[in-house]
């Protein structure tokens, strides 16, 4: 490789790098100002999202499951786990569809061409204004009984800018860089719409009951599943419940209901990251997969 070839692409990279900085302006950050919250932590899991193809497709899926999870757990008023039987299971699940879907609608635009470097580079530049909407519904359903607890809808509106910078090599043709997005206008719509979704799921996590389970129980103490991870402290008084018998559906095998027993009641002693060991404060004494609720 001669020096000028080699100097050659030094100028073209910094030259793609100038172009880019200029064109991807960063996106401004959502403020946070929501307290920290101090509660008992309830899980949730999130479904896949169902988005058929006029809607955008499993890219619309997989991306919109993904920012709602993120949502959640930013959020910090749950605690969010995995639905697929592994690990703490769930109290609720997220499930939900996009409804509408507009990627583009309206806008306008500009571009510009010039040679910045005495003809050896070339530079194009282009700049375009797009609105996209989307809307979903959404779902919570308690996951102990199936039943839906509370259904909603939210939709999003976003206007973004979407920049696109090259440089073409005067001399050998080749084209350098591609599109530089500021931000995608339907990633942003989406994004608007799991906002205002997640305070919907917290109000419809109100009527979903807090509790967890005993792993083990024995003379220096009652282990259970849940510890800093869901905001458990010292000193929590939780109600002991052990589940009886399971009412099903004789036509289609439902679990309608499970009978619980009030056994008596346990207080929190130590609390590690995701475990708790207590005391029996009065009852019978807990046995594994017992159930607590908070008094």
């Amino acid at each position: 490789m001669t020096d000028l070839t080699l100097n050659r692409r030094r100028m073209l990279t910094s030259a793609t790098l100038v172009l880019v900085a200029g064109a991807a302006a960063p996106v401004e950050a959502r403020s946070q100002n929501r307290a920290t919250f101090d509660g008992l932590r309830k899980t949730i899991a999130v479904d896949l999202f169902q988005a058929t193809e006029s809607v955008g497709g499993s890219v619309t899926a997989v991306g919109m499951t993904a920012m709602l999870t993120q949502a959640l757990v930013e959020d910090g008023r749950f605690l969010v786990v995995e639905g697929s039987g592994e690990g703490i299971a769930p109290s609720a699940i997220v499930r939900a569809t996009v409804t509408k879907y507009e990627a583009a609608a309206g806008g306008g635009g500009m571009s510009i061409s010039g040679g910045p470097l005495g003809g050896l580079l070339g530079g194009r530049a282009s700049t375009r204004s797009q609105t996209a909407v989307m809307e979903i519904a959404l779902r919570l359903i308690d996951a102990a009984t199936g039943q839906v607890v509370s259904t909603s809808s939210a939709q999003g509106r976003a206007s973004s800018r979407t920049s696109e910078a090259g440089l073409v090599d005067n001399w050998g043709g080749a084209r350098l860089g591609g599109e530089i997005f500021r931000a995608t206008p339907i990633g942003q719509a989406g994004q608007d719409a799991i906002m205002k979704a997640v305070d919907q799921i917290a109000g419809g996590m109100r009527d979903v009951e807090w509790s967890a389970l005993v792993v083990d129980a024995a003379e220096n103490g009652v282990y259970l599943n849940a510890g800093a991870d869901r905001n458990v402290q010292s000193g929590l008084t939780l109600s002991v419940w052990r589940p009886g018998r399971t009412l099903t559906d004789p036509g289609t095998g439902e679990v309608l209901d499970v009978e619980m027993a009030r056994i008596g009641r346990v207080r929190v002693e130590t609390v590690r990251p995701r475990l708790s060991t207590a005391s029996v404060v009065d009852g019978e004494p807990p046995i594994r997969g017992d159930v607590l609720k908070a008094d």
